[in-house]
């Protein structure tokens, strides 16, 4: 008997196919003893699989990335001589052995002539050699046919066996065995049948008996088939039904398929279809092997803006099919990056900035909405998405620019089973996106949230880092020179902040009248909106638009709908906000939870209160918004209970966002918390820069301390009087706990005038240059100096701080106002020798892309018109550089496979020295314990910092498997830390 041995990974929905493959491989060829394993039984039975492989000829494993499961195989198949790894880690990969042919330990394995020719089938494209690899299965083997050397024809049997196993189907799969029989286990089979190929990208649909080759094709055939069912059931092609029946009016939607879902005939791909039909959609699905997802919609797809760009002669993309044909949107169901797709992190795989450029040509909403294949639906729906799977369906796809992320479903056992309810909001979140696109302006109705957090205290209109009533005023002058319909609007921004303020606190008893608005009788109101009436929502209406299983969670915590007193009015909940023509502006109601609000999120059982329901409520089904705008850091329905991570149908945040496009404008500095935007609340986020950077300096008790302290240094002995004053002011002040006297401190003798004369004039002198010096860098600390407008440029006296903050002692303060007064030419050779070329560029860089901040306002238009907002990494100008900017973008968190990034662990490495050495030089022994706050947000704000900090502390090290990704931390030796 001769033994294989295949471990599916990635694709264990396919072990069942894998199982039927190998029983028909063995009804004919009864000498092969085939075992069949998933990934999971290498955790479940691992001495199982340990003894299939012990006696093994043939291994065979795909799509395995596990790192724990990779390094336990590794360790298990050297001694097997044929070994054959597919789209798997670099480590197992590196281990394919068959005949002659080795890949290697640095993955070099394909000769000279082989990369030539994938070079040809990537047109020259460096991000189009993975696709042309694929392409390369089908045509390699007729090419290295008459090559007689025995490793050439050992690499042909490779590519004929990855081909069949790339082809899909338990026929193909068994003629794959059947082939290593034949060729290398000396087993006679028997003529072997080619495979049954399918096309490497095409389109299908349920009701085509095949494949289509090109877009065109496929939607000809869609457009007719659908006047074929419109004349079978009597109707013209402009009744009511034909818009069901997808005709031209609906809109387009490209869907991204796993080519190997298809081929395996899962069930979820026809049911996928019919939904989107169903919704009035007409789904162009492409199937594609994963990696060619850039080539399908750059080749394949276009769309109503790119059309009129390339007829102003812009051609971003040179290789559009003459096949291609235009979407309104892009589903993608294969989540990683768009390019590269599975194999994105490789060498000449993932690339961001392709991927962006690909889709701001297209300029249409990009989705992520897939069935979970490496976690079952039972722990995502009770514990969240997490792990491996949450990098795979939000932060790979997020570094694209990818929006509404929506899980779908995910695996029962071993098979793939979508949810309905989470396919509709699929659907619907598509078809609203689309809709506001082709709404025109006029005609939109825009949402305007904004905070009142702490209520009670003056906080109306805020938000961190952003001025919100210039931002606000602007933001609606920019929309009305768009042509929405706006209404007049006041001259001062803190005006219309009084305005909303009245009506959500109430002034207004029945309606809002100029003087109950203007807080003090101010006439500068329009008389346009002199009157509104107040907006409420009736309970009975609530509970028709909750239903009877939301109204009883609500009921169950609240105890009725009526009775929490928040912002109710007997059977009336109070909706407090304006309307100034097509656009209203309301205050996000408050979380009404006591102690700590935030809370809710933790405890799933919780539920928001009912005026606060109402309110979402009351946006989606009766003022009917087009498009909301969470203007600025931040709001709350983010956090509300439900789905830490992989929003469900009982999920909060879903239940009261429900289809609405959500606009949220973030400080770019907070990527953490704008990820749970983001993920929980669908917000498509439009990042503003924090305000300049300006010096902390001290406040007058401490100046005058300051020089106190100076004028003593100058002559202790004559300015002893000085002493006790001193002393008062560090008390006064609190300065001897920030920086204590560490003399008396170690004697436990608190610090006050008269202790300070046990010490002697020479422990206190060494004491006060201590204080002095901290003082300093207390003066000269940096902090963000005023608020931020939204849109609004930097002048150069903002851009100098920027710069200064930036370069800090590197280029001298005169330096830098030359650079940003385009004077630096002008100064003396000697004055611009001390300023290295490089950071001139820099600062000429920075100062470019600062003065880029109108694309903040400009993007957010972009976005209430359903285009593509570019993608950017969140972060700060001083910690993370120039690559955060231009802002008004779509922010994202970091490539959770880079965490920490080498420079955040340095950082980190450094700060446990300091720690440690602190302690050493305070207590003369190594510290027994250290504690360190590991807090999600606080590590993606640093790139992972802390992680390097307890990295150091216990000696260990990221390990970085073959494509640069972190999988996981080793303890280093002894003689190492």
């Amino acid at each position: 008997m001769k033994r294989i041995v295949l471990i599916a990974g990635f694709e264990s929905f396919n072990a069942d196919l894998y199982r039927k493959a190998a029983e028909l491989a063995s009804s004919r060829c009864p000498e092969l003893d085939i075992r069949v394993f998933s990934d999971r039984e290498i955790t479940a039975n691992p001495d199982t699989v340990e003894a299939a492989l012990e006696d093994a000829q043939v291994f065979f494993g795909s799509l395995l990335f596990d790192y724990d499961q990779v390094l336990w195989l590794r360790d298990r198949i050297q001694h097997i001589p044929i070994r054959l790894v597919f789209e798997s880690a670099l480590e197992l990969i590196s281990l394919t052995q068959i005949g002659q042919f080795k890949i290697g330990d640095k993955p070099k394995g394909m000769p000279k002539p082989v990369k030539f020719i994938l070079d040809k089938f990537s047109n020259g494209r460096e991000e189009d050699r993975l696709a042309g690899y694929i392409s390369f299965l089908k045509i390699g083997p007729k090419l290295l046919k008459y090559i007689p050397a025995r490793k050439v024809q050992d690499l042909r049997n490779w590519l004929i066996i990855y081909g069949y196993w790339n082809a899909g189907g338990s026929d193909n799969v068994a003629s794959m065995f059947w082939t290593l029989a034949e060729k290398y286990l000396e087993l006679k089979v028997g003529e072997i049948p080619p495979p049954v190929e399918t096309p490497n990208m095409g389109l299908l649909h349920p009701d085509y008996d095949g494949y289509f080759e090109s877009p065109r094709q496929y939607l000809e055939w869609y457009k007719s088939l659908n006047v074929k069912q419109l004349n079978l059931s009597g109707k013209s092609p402009t009744s009511p039904l034909a818009s069901q029946h997808n005709l031209r009016e609906n809109p387009v939607v490209g869907i991204l398929l796993y080519r190997k879902h298809v081929v395996t005939k899962q069930p979820y791909i026809p049911q996928l279809i019919r939904y989107f039909e169903e919704a009035g959609l007409t789904p162009l699905p492409i199937f594609i092997n994963g990696v060619e997802g850039h080539v399908a919609v750059r080749d394949w797809m276009t769309s109503a803006y790119e059309t009129q760009q390339r007829q102003l002669d812009n051609v971003e993309t040179p290789s559009l099919s003459k096949d291609a044909v235009e979407v309104d949107a892009i589903v993608s169901t294969i989540g990683f990056p768009l390019v590269g797709g599975p194999a994105g992190s490789m060498e000449a795989g993932r690339q961001v900035a392709v991927a962006k450029r690909i889709l701001t040509a297209k300029n249409v909403p990009y989705c992520i909405a897939a069935p979970l294949l490496i976690q079952d639906i039972y722990s995502w729906t009770r514990q969240g998405i997490g792990g491996l799977q949450s990098v795979v369906l939000y932060g790979l796809p997020e570094l694209d620019g990818a929006i509404d992320t929506v899980p779908l479903g995910g695996l029962v056992g071993e098979n793939i089973y979508l949810i309905p309810e989470r396919v509709k909001r699929l659907t619907g979140r598509v078809k609203r996106w689309i809709q506001l696109r082709q709404t025109p302006p006029d005609q939109r109705r825009i949402a305007i949230i904004l905070y009142g957090f702490p209520p009670g205290y003056g906080a109306t209109g805020t938000a961190a880092l952003l001025n919100v009533p210039r931002s606000l005023l602007k933001f609606l002058h920019a929309l009305k020179e768009q042509g929405y319909t706006v209404g007049e609007l006041p001259e001062d921004g803190e005006e219309l902040i009084r305005w909303v303020k009245a009506a959500d606190e109430g002034l207004n008893g029945d309606s809002l009248n100029s003087d109950s608005l203007n807080g003090e009788c101010s006439n500068q109101q329009p008389a346009t909106s002199n009157q509104q009436p107040a907006t409420t929502v009736n309970v009975k209406t609530l509970q028709e638009w909750l239903g009877y299983l939301l109204t009883t969670r609500i009921e169950k915590q609240w105890q009725s709908l009526t009775g929490t007193g928040i912002k109710t009015n007997g059977d009336e909940f109070e909706i407090g906000g304006i309307e100034l023509g097509n656009v209203w502006i309301g205050v996000q109601p408050p979380l009404g939870i006591s102690g700590d609000p935030m809370r809710l999120m933790f405890e799933r059982d919780l539920t928001p209160h009912p005026q606060y329901t109402a309110f979402y409520k009351w946006l989606q089904n009766d003022f009917d918004a087009h498009a909301v705008v969470h203007f600025g850091m931040h709001g709350t329905v983010e956090w509300l209970p439900g789905s830490p991570l992989g929003n469900t149908g009982y999920s909060w945040s879903d239940i009261l966002l429900g289809n609405i496009p959500n606009l949220y404008i973030y400080a770019a500095n907070n990527p953490s918390e704008s990820m749970l935007a983001k993920r929980r609340g669908y917000g498509v986020l439009v990042s503003h820069n924090v305000p300049p950077y300006g010096r902390a300096g001290l406040y007058k008790e401490l100046v005058v301390l300051r020089d106190l302290i100076s004028e003593y240094r100058e002559d202790p002995e004559k300015n002893y009087a000085l002493k006790e004053a001193i002393c008062k002011k560090i008390v006064d002040s609190g300065l001897d706990t920030d920086c204590p006297f560490e003399d008396a401190k170690g004697l436990g003798i608190a610090f006050s005038p008269e202790n300070a004369q046990m010490f002697s004039a020479d422990s206190f002198n060494r004491y006060l240059v201590k204080l002095y010096d901290y003082l300093l860098v207390l003066e000269q600390r940096l902090f963000s100096s005023g608020l931020h407008t939204l849109g609004q440029v930097p002048d150069s006296e903002q851009l100098e701080s920027y710069l200064r903050a930036y370069f800090g002692e590197d280029v001298s303060e005169a330096m830098v106002k030359a650079i940003v007064d385009g004077e630096f030419e002008s100064q003396t050779p000697e004055a611009r020798e001390q300023v290295e070329d490089e950071k001139v560029e820099e600062a000429l860089r920075i100062g470019e892309l600062l003065m880029q901040t109108g694309e903040e306002l400009s993007n957010l238009l972009r976005g209430l018109n359903g285009e593509y907002i570019p993608p950017a990494p969140g972060g700060d100008l001083l910690r993370d550089g120039p690559g955060v900017l231009p802002t008004g973008r779509n922010i994202h968190a970091l490539d959770p496979y880079r965490m920490p990034s080498p420079a955040a662990y340095e950082r980190g490495r450094e700060v446990a020295r300091k720690i440690i050495a602190q302690h050493l030089e305070e207590h003369q022994e190594y510290p027994e314990t250290v504690a360190v706050m590991l807090w999600g947000l606080d590590a993606i704000k640093t790139r992972g910092e802390s992680l390097g900090i307890l990295l150091e502390l216990v000696g260990a090290a990221p390990v970085k498997e073959g494509t640069g990704r972190i999988v996981r931390y080793d303890l280093m030796p002894l003689a190492e830390v």
